[in-house]
């Protein structure tokens, strides 16, 4: 795991040494540049694979292309069986070179269709005078780019990179504040700098000449499948086609050649993770727990980790956190260069940083919700269907509003509220509203009056309704996994991994993003993801006698904590100081009776603000960091 950085149409080479040089954090086992003319490319390094010769940025074996790359490409190994036996010539025993390779032999569509992986990388064909890069299927790795006004083109890993050119725009994008709010993400293509672009998941882009050209190569569509599979819904039958494609993606993310583990909260997706692991290993898994004190108990996993690491026997470590929110504010908010308002990275830079002591890598459940059909909010997606003109829904909406809201881990009360808000809507934004913080009426109210006509004017997106309304196949629940694909997924599970994983030097691997598990899931049905009262049912049939059955029939819970209770503790400090209405009135984005109410709520328990709270901190914090210069 890397990061790299560059540029095309100009010559600077120290400005490319600051770019690369911020990005240490990334890769603390090396670092390499490589000029050419116009065109410069950096690396840092985290050696994970091929220790000895994995030096990038790296050059094809005739000279004529050259390579940085993030990421790792789990079947480097059958596609470089296949390149020798199409007579190129191999040096070294990595995945970078079969890159390389692969671009010359298959051309740029005939790799990218071959890969298997987790990737972000540039490479510059000399003979073509053309620049690729190219983002992996779902943007488990990022990338981003400013084109500068004299035409040449900065990329990197992370903005801060980009930054290091005074030339950048780092103004606020409106339209990018507006999504934040909403999604506590800001969706690619753009970034919260307005002269910051995000390459979005499973696209690339070409420079050629001067001539930038962006396409999508990937889409999370279903594969072609044996007819009688797409057609039946037995869960038998899905259960085991998917079975061989699960364990080999799990295979295939183990292959490393430093130290790796695996995050343990003795939910499905990590437990059946650890469960083929341990299948496969000659050794004990070594596994990761995170727990709370008293304040936590609702949240607590730690008891039913331990059963399931005496289960599979593995070398089980557990950190517990009682976090000051304020006191990690500042790192977080520089990993992420924007504003990212879920809290879940404030426990992921703990646990990463608690990791990397014991481990390099470490695999992790993310994407298992998406692929497999775990939110609740997918079973909330059938049972709404025809609720719309119920009797008394009206009604019932008006008590929950009314109502308090405490902050413990299952609040059915918050959960009734945003299900019966969501359910006057058509399905595209219903589950668009599901999965949002606050609707247009509510950053309305959040908003003076002139940030909310320059927002009306820069324009507002509704990502999630319209990658729900895109697929031309699917029920309802296949819509709603093809949207959390395309956004919740990408842009806020996987970039919070990401970047906290790599504020450490971690490398976090997903199996359950694997392409091929992807692509298959894709086209199972609603009837063998979730039922009345069971969700991914497809991996709780595969797990059934693999995992202790406790696994199989516990609540969901998800990565969580007690952050409602951390928050009333800075209470005083958050109102004294980041919040404070005279801060809010010089900042001039919103209204500070507006904020004042937010906090006075939450305090009172009338209304369970905590996220938006959190996420008007990350943003303040964000502006005295990267705004007040």
């Amino acid at each position: 795991m890397c990061g790299i950085a560059g540029m095309i149409g100009r010559h600077d080479p120290s400005l490319l040494a600051a770019m690369t040089a911020s990005l240490r954090h990334r890769g603390w086992d090396g670092e390499g540049l490589h000029i050419d003319g116009a065109l410069g490319l950096g690396h840092r390094r985290l050696a994970v694979l091929d220790l000895a010769g994995g030096a990038q940025p790296m050059l094809r074996a005739d000279g004529q292309a050259v390579i940085s790359f993030n990421g790792e490409i789990f079947n480097y190994q059958a596609l470089r069986r296949e390149l020798l036996a199409a007579d190129q010539t191999l040096l070294r025993q990595g995945d970078t070179e079969v890159l390389l390779a692969g671009h010359q032999c298959w051309g740029v569509a005939g790799l990218l269709a071959r890969l298997r992986g987790m990737f972000a990388f540039a490479l510059w064909d000399t003979s073509r005078e053309t620049l690729l890069l190219a983002r992996d299927h779902l943007g488990i790795k990022p990338l981003y780019y400013a084109v500068l006004a004299d035409g040449a083109m900065l990329f990197a890993s992370e903005p801060k990179a980009l930054l290091c050119c005074p030339e950048v725009d780092r103004g606020l994008d409106l339209t990018s504040l507006d999504a934040y709010l909403d999604l506590f993400y800001i969706p690619p293509p753009r970034s919260i700098f307005r002269g910051i672009q995000q390459l979005p998941p499973g696209h690339i882009l070409t420079w050629h000449k001067g001539q930038l050209q962006i396409q999508r190569w990937f889409d999370p569509t279903p594969r072609a499948l044996d007819p009688h599979l797409v057609r039946t819904n037995s869960l038998e039958a899905w259960a085991e086609a998917v079975a061989p494609v699960l364990a080999e993606a799990v295979a295939l993310h183990t292959v490393s050649d430093v130290p790796l583990g695996a995050f343990l909260s003795g939910g499905l997706d990590s437990s059946a993770i650890v469960a083929l692991m341990a299948e496969q290993s000659r050794h004990p898994v070594e596994t990761f727990c995170v727990g709370y004190g008293p304040e936590g108990r609702s949240y607590e996993e730690r008891p039913v980790a331990r059963r399931v690491a005496r289960y599979f026997g593995t070398t089980h470590r557990e950190l517990e956190l009682d976090i000051d929110l304020l006191g990690d504010l500042d790192a977080v908010v520089r990993s992420f260069d924007e504003p990212f308002g879920s809290w879940a990275a404030l426990l992921g830079h703990r646990l990463s940083r608690f990791t990397r002591q014991h481990v390099t890598v470490a695999l992790a459940g993310d994407g298992g919700d998406e692929v497999f059909g775990g939110y609740p909010r997918y079973r909330g997606l059938l049972l709404s269907q025809g609720l719309s003109h119920v009797p008394g829904l009206a009604l019932a909406r008006r008590v929950l509003a009314r109502a308090g809201e405490p902050t413990t881990a299952r609040s059915l009360r918050r959960w009734a509220r945003q299900f019966l808000d969501g359910c006057q809507l058509p399905p595209p934004e219903r589950y668009a509203s599901w999965v949002a913080y606050a609707p247009p009426a509510a950053r309305d109210r959040l908003y003076t009056a002139s940030t909310r006509a320059a927002v009306e004017a820069a324009g507002r997106l509704s990502p999630v309704a319209a990658a729900f309304s895109e697929p031309g196949f699917g029920d309802i629940v296949q819509r709603a996994g093809y949207a959390d694909l395309r956004g919740f997924l990408p842009e806020n599970v996987l970039r919070g991994s990401d970047r906290m994983s790599m504020m450490h030097g971690l490398e976090v691997r997903v199996p359950f993003c694997d392409r091929a598990l992807v692509e298959l899931m894709a086209a199972a049905p609603a009837s063998v993801r979730v039922g009345a009262l069971a969700s991914k049912r497809i991996l709780r049939r595969i797990m059934r006698g693999k995992v202790p059955a406790e696994v199989l029939t516990r609540k969901k819970l998800g990565f969580t904590a007690p952050f409602g209770t951390w928050l009333k503790r800075a209470e005083g400090r958050i109102a004294a100081d980041l919040l404070h209405p005279a801060q809010i009135a010089r900042r001039g984005l919103f209204e500070p009776a507006e904020v004042a109410r937010l906090l006075t709520e939450h305090r009172t328990g009338a209304r369970d603000h905590s996220h938006r709270i959190w996420s008007l901190l990350v943003l303040e914090q964000w502006q005295r960091t990267y705004m007040d210069r």
